[in-house]
């Protein structure tokens, strides 16, 4: 089955994913009580900064013009553990949307950068299950 929508709006997507991710990354590390749950956090919020200008790269790559995105709405729930909760399912829908971007690629380059991407996602869901499991839930 083929995606409803073009490569180039499926990257727009991602991007503001990654976007509104690196802005609740601020909100949960404010609220992390311990010192090196705050550090994981930040790293994973460098992470999506990054991610968020390979997606832009790709987008420009193949479209050859910046993309104009709104300045994404953040909403997490008040408790930590439950920012924690949201913050992993996030991540999982994030993994399948960049696969999907994947396959659509015909680029071997572009496919790495995606898989890099994917990857990284995995770790960062992997960290926040590890952060969410001390966090006493």
């Amino acid at each position: 089955m083929m995606p409803s929508k073009s490569l180039p709006e499926m990257l727009a997507d991602a991007m503001l994913a990654q976007k509104k991710s690196f802005r609740a990354y601020e909100l949960i590390i404010n609220a992390a009580p311990a010192v090196h749950d705050k550090e994981l956090l930040r790293t994973i919020r460098r992470e999506e900064r990054r991610h968020y200008y390979f997606l832009e790269g790709i987008y420009e790559e193949l479209t050859g013009g910046e993309a104009r995105l709104p300045r994404p709405a953040i909403s997490l729930p008040k408790l930590y553990p439950d920012m924690l909760k949201t913050a992993i399912c996030d991540k999982l829908e994030v993994i399948d949307h960049l696969e999907l971007i994947a396959q659509q690629m015909n680029c071997v380059r572009q496919q790495e950068v995606m898989s890099l991407l994917i990857n990284d996602q995995k770790e960062h869901a992997r960290i926040l299950a590890a952060i969410y499991g001390r966090s006493g839930q």
